[in-house]
């Protein structure tokens, strides 16, 4: 139905003297008892957005290198300021479980300024109908999906068509699985930590780990899990919805790469670059 509401999800993390305590709402995908990609990410992003971030910055660039699984217990993240000049910043965070590094983000905040007077050619509005108009998916229980028409497809994606593999996993993309179908509009639900309403900046962290399924993932099932993700910005979003658009995607001997563009309804807000490597999932 069109103008469904996005279901009430609880919290990825709670958070208890500096410490934050990972919810059911974080368990993954690839094996039990770890916590997912987006969740480890999205924490990464809540730390560096509250401690670093104000209006007069743009995180321009948030870069998440993800080394090890993370399991379903309490971490904490340490940030640093690797440089603080009038124009940018640069942040570390490190996401920490019992001693280890887990993931590691850096984020490149630009201060804003004055747009230059010279007109630079700028990539035009996404052709995509306005994601009230759209039905939403069901399986993604944490995102309201409204997937766009294959038909409004603005890149050549042609589908392999080959049958699925014994050892495959599990598909997850469902209605987007054929290539010239990945196009979506996503609106987030659920805080990161509970009682941090989620901002602009956050809406972005907390989806972006689906630009690897959505440039990872064959018809039949997804066998590679990202390493990686970073987020380029030239703005933050207006309103609630971000539109994830599949651009190229390669892969040869385990090892991908994918990228995704990133809109809303106003227009091109920036992209998303992912690495991954062959997995297979362990339950």
């Amino acid at each position: 139905m069109n103008g469904v509401s996005v279901c009430v999800v609880e919290a990825f993390y709670t958070i208890e003297d500096n410490v934050f305590v990972p919810t059911r709402s974080a368990h993954g995908y690839w094996q039990k008892g770890t916590l997912s990609g987006s969740a480890m990410a999205s924490l990464l992003g809540h730390v560096i957005e509250h401690d670093h971030l104000d209006e007069s910055w743009v995180p321009a660039r948030f870069g998440v290198d993800m080394v090890r699984m993370a399991t379903a217990a309490p971490l904490t993240v340490d940030t640093t300021v690797l440089h603080e000049g009038g124009r940018i910043r640069l942040v570390e965070a490190s996401l920490i479980q019992d001693g280890r590094l887990c993931a590691r983000a850096v984020c490149q905040l630009l201060r804003t300024s004055q747009q230059p007077a010279n007109p630079v050619w700028q990539a035009p509005a996404w052709p995509a109908p306005h994601p009230e108009t759209l039905p939403s998916l069901k399986q993604f229980g944490r995102w309201d999906a409204r997937p766009i028409p294959a038909g409004h497809a603005r890149f050549d994606r042609t589908s392999p068509g080959q049958s699925r593999a014994e050892d495959s996993n599990p598909p997850v993309l469902g209605q987007l699985a054929p290539a010239n179908a990945r196009q979506t509009w996503l609106r987030a639900a659920g805080e990161v930590v509970a009682g941090a309403p989620l901002t602009p900046f956050a809406r972005v962290f907390l989806t972006a780990d689906f630009a690897s399924p959505l440039s990872h993932s064959s018809e039949q099932g997804i066998d590679f899990v990202n390493t990686d993700f970073t987020v380029h910005l030239h703005r933050l979003p207006v309103g609630e919805w971000l539109g994830y658009e599949l651009a190229p995607h390669g892969s040869t001997d385990g090892v991908a790469s994918g990228l995704v563009w990133l809109h809303d309804l106003s227009g091109p807000i920036g992209a998303i670059s992912v690495s991954a490597l062959a997995m297979t999932r362990r339950v």
